[in-house]
């Protein structure tokens, strides 16, 4: 056993050294060191952090330029586990790198596992041009990563003298946060009262903000947060699930645009928080984008509709400025309340595109508008394209049951879009082409399925029955050719209403009429769906 340990012991030392000379380490930081100061680290140094558990780092005055960042990385697994205010502080520092290595996607060599009165990395003191990446941050008291200078009497982060450039933080996991997930930016953006000084003060802006590949759970208000993002703010590829479990007021949704930020939101999964999906309060040009939005709300007071939760929430930007928003292709399941609510006075001109919204919970109080609720003259906004359903089987969706969202080849919303020219988005969720076949496809995903369409067949098998309409007795016959122990028929107007749904067993008895004397006239969609059997035509009622 001894002999083992020995072993292991020299082992491990081997690998700390092979691992510091990989990294080229200009300066090795010791477990017990808690304080990094810049005087002596050049542009372009690398500094490793000695392998281990340590408590809090505070990297100050490390000044790197856009062209030789200083880079700090793991030697081993490093582990912060901490009471102080903060796992991680940078605090006068530009062009900096935090760098974690990843052997796999679910393991990250520098954990923040615990910071007992603080938050796991705080960006702060005039920091600017950073870079974090390939870190666990979890179980902290307040927010997950802070990225942001609070002005003070002395009046040096204020908007006339500071802005933080540069921000990206990618492939970092999040879990188990006390606040916010991510807290970027100021949320006083039109003003911070000064108590000490007694003055109000325009916080800094942000500039160039990139936030994505980020895996974020549980978090006790938003998940993720950007404020004051003044352009070229990019949030994507992030996934979020169960935010705002404390369920505190104003701080309750899964992304949360603020105020003075112009972004572009996209390509996100957000799924089973308590808050919105995604609220935006910014102004100018920004689009929200291939989201998939999965029981925004649901868990949140579930037998009090009077608390209503949404999709997508569009509200007043706090300054009143004006906003032009482009919300396309997003896929909202089951919300709360509404799949997209607009209420904003202060815009311009709004493109609602291509939408897929199935089952919002407030449709048997105000029907229709359940999917699309606003405040928007009809000059105001265009909307189009969108698909919204009471029917999840209408959908046709991959497997409803295991949270996959993508279409299959049948489903009604392929090939359904509308095409937006200039303003169209060339990919889907999953980052593959759109359009595909013959058009583009409603909400996040775009089938790949070769040939796919409204009246796709399975695979081109050949269907297992005939089907015929009477229009003078008003009936729908089913043949089949095949026995088939059990399957249901559903009929369903354009909107997605099931009108008719019967459960038949053909085996046995090849012939089956269906009325349809109570329909109206128009084009409806018949669905046949049973062991391995799913199949979608389209007839119309006529006089």
């Amino acid at each position: 056993m001894i002999k083992n340990l020995f072993w292991i012991l020299i082992v491990n030392f081997m690998f700390s050294t092979s691992f510091a000379l990989a990294q080229n380490c200009d300066l090795l930081i010791s477990r017990s060191q808690t304080v990094v100061d810049g005087e002596n680290i050049q542009p372009g140094d690398t500094i490793c952090l000695e392998n281990g558990t340590r408590s809090y780092l505070l990297f100050r005055n490390l000044i790197g330029t856009a062209s030789l960042p200083i880079v700090i990385v793991n030697q081993g697994d490093v582990i912060i586990d901490t009471d102080h205010f903060y796992g991680i502080k940078t605090s006068n520092c530009r062009f900096v790198k935090i760098i974690g290595s990843q052997p796999n996607k679910n393991s990250y060599s520098i954990k923040i596992q615990r910071v007992g009165n603080g938050a796991g990395i705080t960006l702060d003191d005039l920091s600017s041009d950073i870079e974090l990446s390939g870190i666990e941050i979890s179980h902290t008291a307040f927010a997950g990563i802070y990225a942001k200078t609070d002005p003070d009497c002395n009046f040096d982060a204020t908007r006339e003298k500071f802005t933080f450039y540069n921000l990206e933080i990618h492939d970092c996991y999040l879990h188990h946060i006390g606040d916010e997930g991510f807290y970027i930016g100021s949320s006083k953006y039109t003003g911070q009262y000064l108590p000490d000084c007694d003055t109000t003060v325009l916080p800094h802006l942000m500039h160039n903000v990139l936030i994505y590949n980020n895996l974020i759970e549980d978090t006790g208000w938003d998940g993720l947060q950007v404020s004051s993002a003044i352009g070229d703010c990019r949030i994507f590829n992030n996934r979020i699930f169960r935010d705002s479990y404390k369920e505190t007021v104003y701080q309750m949704s899964g992304i949360l645009i603020g105020g003075g930020s112009e972004c572009d939101c996209y390509n996100n999964q957000i799924f089973d928080g308590k808050g919105d999906g995604i609220d935006m309060f910014g102004h100018g040009d920004s689009r929200i984008y291939n989201n998939l939005i999965v029981r925004a709300g649901k868990n949140f007071q579930p037998n009090n509709p009077d608390e209503s939760r949404h999709g997508i929430f569009i509200g007043n930007p706090p300054d009143n400025s004006l906003s032009n928003l482009d919300i396309l292709h997003n896929t909202i399941i089951d919300p709360k309340t509404t799949g997209i609510r607009y209420f904003n006075s202060f815009t311009s001109f709004n493109t609602i595109a291509n939408n897929l919204i199935t089952r919002p919970g407030a449709y048997d109080q105000i029907g229709n508008n359940a999917y699309f609720n606003h405040n928007l003259s009809i000059d105001l906004f265009v909307s189009t394209g969108n698909f919204f359903t009471q029917s999840i089987d209408y959908v046709s969706f991959i497997n409803f049951s295991e949270n996959d969202f993508d279409l299959q080849a049948n489903s009604p919303a392929i090939n359904r879009a509308t095409d937006l020219g200039y303003s169209s988005i060339l990919f889907d969720l999953l980052d593959r082409p759109r359009p595909h076949n013959q058009g583009f496809d409603q909400g996040a995903f775009e089938c790949q399925e070769i040939n796919a369409s409204i009246i796709q067949l399975e695979d081109d098998i050949k269907k297992p029955y005939t089907f015929v309409f009477q229009p003078k007795s008003e009936v729908l016959q089913l043949h089949f050719t095949e026995a088939i122990p059990y399957l249901t028929v559903y009929i369903f107007d354009l909107t997605g209403k099931t009108v008719i749904q019967n459960q038949i067993q053909s085996q046995g008895t090849p012939l089956h009429k269906i009325s349809v004397s109570e329909l109206k006239y128009g084009i409806y969609l018949l669905k046949i769906k049973g062991f391995k059997i799913d199949y979608t035509e389209k007839f119309s009622i006529t006089k």
